[in-house]
């Protein structure tokens, strides 16, 4: 008898965008750059827990982290992590990167739901670091 066991987690693309388009949450690709940079996977957290945030940028988080990868070359990433809800945040010079906003106090949420991979596109849109 063989047991089959699946997993669940997160899985896309990050890119590095030229121009001022606001960073999205899913969809489609965005066009951009691929960039090879860690993807940090927090505990669910809010804005008031970010350290020294400055638009979509940060110096770090007062949460918990769970789990971190590096991005390929190509950009993609693949990441399992139990079922729960989480922040996500990109490593970027030497900060962090908001890729984007969950309503007025929320950083960067996502859901990982039981055997499922959710596909998210994170970009850093390069003209929002000071």
């Amino acid at each position: 008898m063989s047991f089959c066991i699946q997993s669940q987690g997160i899985k896309g693309f990050v890119l590095l965008e030229k121009e001022t388009n606001m960073p999205l949450k899913g969809g489609s690709k965005q066009s951009g750059t691929p960039i090879s940079t860690i993807i940090f996977v927090y505990e669910y957290a809010m804005v008031n827990q970010l350290i020294d945030q400055q638009g979509h940028f940060a110096k770090g988080l007062n949460a918990k982290l769970i789990k971190q990868v590096r991005s390929e070359v190509d950009g993609s990433f693949k990441l399992k992590l139990k079922p729960g809800k989480y922040t996500i945040l990109l490593g970027y010079k030497e900060g962090m990167y908001i890729p984007f906003f969950s309503g007025m106090n929320g950083v960067a949420h996502i859901e990982v739901i039981k055997h499922q991979f959710q596909e998210i596109d994170l970009s850093i849109a390069a003209s929002s670091i000071f």
